[in-house]
């Protein structure tokens, strides 16, 4: 890393480029021609190479052994029978061993040994309740020898997950044994099961593994599936796990020849979690790792202007964390035709003068000469901002089959320095080419942005400026798109994430999208990204190396290091034991970027067994810590970790306040306001800190909300806007607040900003207020906006005045906002002008005990509550909710009259009334979200504990709705369509007391 040890001043000076997936590089040059391999690909699985768990329900064919068949187990060492559903778990029956693993000497263990009727093929599974254990041990003892597969026991609870299929023999001690390898852990032991299969099945499945790769093989009642993608996206694969295979045929363009010194990879920017590549019949290589890219010389396998067959087997199995495992071909797969010589990496960094507003420029390009001869070639750098600023030339012998890495020194002259900010990301473009006695043999276009940060010990400076910093981590997830994060996903979350205040942000655990984090270099977020390393006994590690790792950190830092908005990198995210691991993974970091900050996150630095001798926070550039309450209060974990690295600034990395308790978008958590309480003019070495989370998450975790989304966001898995955006908004403004006064034709506007020791806090450059009036139909009759001034924290407050409209009298409510010189909100103010008008009542579904009231949303409305009288004779009110529909509970009376009423701060609407109806059967679940994408309905729906199914009857006339599709997916699925359309559609759940209501009936629209 490049260090200036000055009074305890740490100055990293960066100066970054988008490289290789910019919209520049992505088009077709004189020396590089591309073909996109997104879109359709058929799909499917082979018998006995995974399931889908949500289908295993144990029947009479099946041989169950449960703990408590004690002539089919064997127990070795002590272990503890209970029933006490640990975090909420289920079990098998009655109840289930547990043992605590102490040290290497533990070899205690539970074999199964099954009584099987007959010899022969079965599947096995294992089903376990919660236990801390992430690497469980299950030995497959079968008649052709031992396989060992690991499982986490915090994930997929109380299901029955398979292990594959093996030969068992009858009245010999094949079966599974649970134990494990790792120790200061408890693991469980509850049932298993054996599912007999024919050897017709078998000989099918194996037939088809020995095939499925091969050009001829007949995938015509295959599934598509669009890529990038993941196998979600089919209701029958929504809880896949295993392999699973995917093939699409191809022709190269027609213009495309291949000349000796030309060569055609193929590129994969992400396939979860392993990928092996066939092509035309031929095995051409393998990746291990879901998030980061890889490529494949194909030169001699594929066929030019010929059709092509390519397969890839992709394997899920990898669960870590709390997660979802998002299996498949999840980023974009693409076609490269370029020369055996070429650049396959650049890296630039600049020291930005702040006092001159000059800029040095220090550029290393990375050649590879893959040919048989060597190559005398021409090195040429263009630098653009509007307008070319450079030209940088270098003539480079590269030897055959050789890389070789070149340095070029420039600067830009002040009048050409445009600085990196998160309000004003701007950015350059930089194209490198190389030529060959005048032939452009190779060009690379990327982006770039220049600017420096700081570090002392209890402050960031970013250019010049101490800052504190707000953010959030964000999870690579949606309920329909997984992982994959098309660019309107990406779009969408970086917008909503600068709106409610977001600069900073450790992102999340795993190498992020390339397009995410390009979006976040020209929306102007700063980030730390980090290797998906959460345990370091996963047993894909290989101690003390990490060689896999170590192709991990590579893969995503040459990717990304040179990313404006990327200022760190982490290797790792709350790892016990790893002072060794953390310490080496961090100085190779620095091996390859030399220029950012390093961190291993962790949530343990407090702990008084963690010392500056044990700990790899000494050897951090900044800690980075998570925060949950069960740690203790804020102040003393803040206060233990800087007593003992005084001289480090500290950045919580995630602050988890609480878990939401429902997936409701009236979800809020002020003890959040508490916890900023502790950054606010005090423990300043804080610089920032991001909250635990931006979106709710798919998992399969202990704990999750019956959809299967962990309920943490201050956005639904939907991007459903929760009470809890509005607190963060506000909580992660640089201003306190934006107070109006009205006086006629005018209003006084006072704007109180936060102190520098306050949280966040920065200088507002090019700041304006934007206010807008709204009728009572919602139409905006006005709209005005007021440059501002440069505000500093140091200014204390703003305060001036607006005028205001003639058409004010006509307007129900006024919104006023601040808004960022790139155009993002940082506090935003609805005032109510007039309350608001009753609401009107669009549907009543009846349920046992309950009824759930749909309305229309009122303009000028904050919140929304029903009243009724009990058969008590008691006034009732609901809970106010800012959704579009009241659920009233323990009704007692079949019918009961009611009012509905909407709120702002002047008081309440006129009441409207509805009928309040009771009936046998259960309210329908709760439709988050319909749209069309892939030729597909997406429904996103809610649900309960006990649900067995859902059923969406649908059609495209609201009263013919013919079509019916039942699934077990909970949360989500997918209707396949033959045409765009506009649709119509209800759905209900069933249970084991019988179906649901229908739901009101939904429209879809095409796109």
């Amino acid at each position: 890393m490049y260090v200036i040890m000055k009074n305890k001043l740490f100055i990293i000076v960066l100066l970054f480029v988008s490289f290789g997936f910019s919209q520049e590089k992505m088009k077709n040059n004189k020396s590089e021609q591309m073909m996109n391999l997104n879109g359709n690909w058929k799909f499917n699985a082979i018998y006995g190479e995974g399931s889908n768990y949500n289908n295993i329900k144990a029947s009479s064919r099946d041989v169950v052994v449960d703990n408590l068949d004690i002539n089919q187990i064997k127990v070795k060492g002590e272990w503890t029978t209970t029933n006490v559903e640990e975090r909420g778990s289920g079990f098998y029956k009655d109840n289930y061993l547990k043992h605590f693993f102490k040290d290497k000497t533990d070899k205690s263990s539970v074999i199964y040994i099954p009584n099987l009727p007959t010899s022969g093929y079965y599947e096995a599974f294992v089903r376990f309740p919660f236990a801390i254990n992430l690497n469980t041990k299950v030995n497959i003892q079968h008649a052709n020898g031992i396989d060992t597969q690991y499982f986490n026991q915090r994930n997929r609870c109380d299901e029955w997950l398979s292990l594959g299929i093996f030969t068992f023999e009858k009245d010999k001690e094949n079966g599974l044994e649970i134990t494990s390898d790792v120790y200061g852990v408890s693991v469980s032991a509850d049932a298993v099961l054996f599912r007999p299969v024919s050897k017709e099945k078998i000989i099918s499945s194996e037939k088809e593994k020995k095939t499925v790769f091969l050009n001829n093989f007949d995938d015509t009642d295959w599934y598509n599936l669009k890529v990038p993608g993941h196998y979600g996206m089919i209701n029958d694969f929504s809880n896949y796990t295993g392999k699973a295979w995917y093939r699409k045929t191809f022709t190269t363009p027609d213009k495309w020849t291949l000349d000796k010194n030309e060569k055609i990879r193929l590129k994969f920017d992400g396939v979860y979690h392993i990928a092996k590549v066939y092509l035309n019949g031929k095995f051409i290589g393998e990746h291990q790792g879901g998030f980061t890219p890889f490529e494949i010389d194909i030169t001699k396998n594929v066929e030019l202007n010929k059709p092509n067959v390519l397969a890839v087997e992709t394997n899920n199995n990898a669960i870590v964390g709390a997660t979802w495992n998002w299996g498949g071909i999840i980023r974009d797969v693409t076609l490269v035709k370029n020369n055996d010589v070429r650049i396959t990496h650049n890296y630039i960094h600049a020291d930005p003068d702040l006092d001159k507003g000059t800029a040095s420029l220090e550029l290393k390009i990375r050649i590879e000469n893959s040919g048989s001869t060597d190559r005398v070639l021409d090195l040429k750098t263009n630098i653009y901002r509007e307008k070319q600023l450079q030209e940088i030339t270098k003539k480079v012998t590269v030897k055959a089959n050789s890389t070789k890495e070149l340095v070029l020194k420039s600067s830009l002259k002040a009048k050409d320095v445009k600085l990196w900010h998160f309000d004003r990301p701007y950015l350059y473009k930089m194209q490198h080419t190389l030529l060959d006695n005048g032939t452009e043999v190779h060009t690379v276009n990327d982006r770039f942005g220049i600017r420096k940060i700081e570090l002392t010990d209890k402050n960031l400076f970013l250019n010049g400026e101490a800052v504190r910093l707000a953010g959030y981590n964000r999870v690579s997830d949606h309920r329909y798109w997984g992982s994959s994060e098309p660019q309107e996903i990406i779009n969408k979350d970086v917008d909503l994430m600068k709106n409610a205040g977001a600069n900073f942000m450790r992102i999340m655990h795993g190498t992020q999208n390339r397009k995410l984090i390009e979006r976040c270099d020209e929306k102007g977020i700063l980030l730390f990204e980090e290797v998906n390393v959460r345990d370091l006994d996963n047993s894909e590690f290989t101690s003390p190396n990490y060689p896999l790792v170590k192709s991990w950190v590579k893969e995503m830092v040459e990717r990304d290091s040179n990313s404006p908005s990327i200022i760190g990198w982490s290797v790792g995210n709350e790892l016990t034991g790893h002072n060794a691991y953390a310490t080496m993974m961090m100085n190779y970091v620095r091996e390859l970027d030399a220029h950012r900050l390093v961190t291993c996150v962790s949530n343990t630095g407090f702990r008084e067994e963690a010392t500056p001798a044990t700990d790899p926070n000494t050897n951090t550039d900044i800690i980075m810590h998570n925060h949950y309450s069960f740690q203790g209060t804020a102040q003393s974990v803040l206060s233990a970790i800087r007593n003992k690295w005084p001289n480090k600034s500290i950045f919580i990395s995630e602050y988890g306040v609480d878990r939401l308790k429902s997936t409701s978008l009236d979800e809020d958590l002020p003890k959040a306001s508490d916890l900023n309480d502790n950054l606010r003019g005090k423990n300043e070495f804080v610089i920032g800190a991001s909250l635990w989370t931006y979106n709710d998450y798919r998992s399969g975790y202990i704990g999750t909300s019956e959809e299967e989304n962990r309920t943490w966001g201050i956005v639904n898995a939907w991007r459903q806007k929760r009470r809890f955006y509005t607190r963060m908004q506000k909580e992660n403004s640089p201003v306190k607040d934006i107070k109006v006064t009205f006086n006629k034709t005018k209003a006084a506007i006072v704007i109180p900003i936060k102190e520098r020791n306050n949280y966040p806090s920065f200088t507002m450059v090019d700041y304006k207020l934007v206010w807008n009036l709204k009728d009572a139909n919602g139409t905006v009759i006005s709209s005005e906006t007021k440059k501002l001034p440069v505000l500093q924290p140091e200014d204390a407050v703003w305060e001036g005045q607006i005028k205001l409209s003639k058409s004010i009298d006509k307007a129900v409510v006024m919104n006023i906002a601040l808004v960022s010189s790139n155009g993002y909100t940082r506090f935003e103010k609805t005032i109510a002008l007039q309350k608001p008008e009753k609401p009107t009542i669009t549907s009543v579904v009846a349920g046992k005990n309950e009824t759930r009231v749909y309305f229309n949303e009122v303009v000028a409305a904050e919140e929304y509550f029903i009243s009724y009288t009990n058969s008590k004779g008691e006034t009732v009110k609901t809970e106010p909710t800012i959704a579009n529909f009241i659920e009233v509970k323990d009704l007692q009376l079949p019918a009961i009259k009611a009012n509905l009423i909407a709120v702002n701060s002047l008081g309440e609407s006129l009441p409207q009334s509805v009928e309040l109806k009771n009936n046998q059967q259960k309210l329908p679940p709760v439709i988050w979200q319909t749209f069309i994408r892939d030729n597909y309905i997406i429904v996103g729906y809610s649900g309960e504990l006990n649900d067995e199914s859902y059923t969406v009857r649908y059609g495209t006339s609201k009263d013919k709705l013919l079509n019916i599709i039942t699934t077990y997916t909970r949360g989500m699925m997918t209707i396949p369509i033959m045409k765009l359309d506009t649709y119509f559609l209800q759905i209900k759940r069933k249970d084991k007391n019988g179906d649901s209501n229908w739901s009101p009936v939904i429209t879809v629209k095409k796109n």
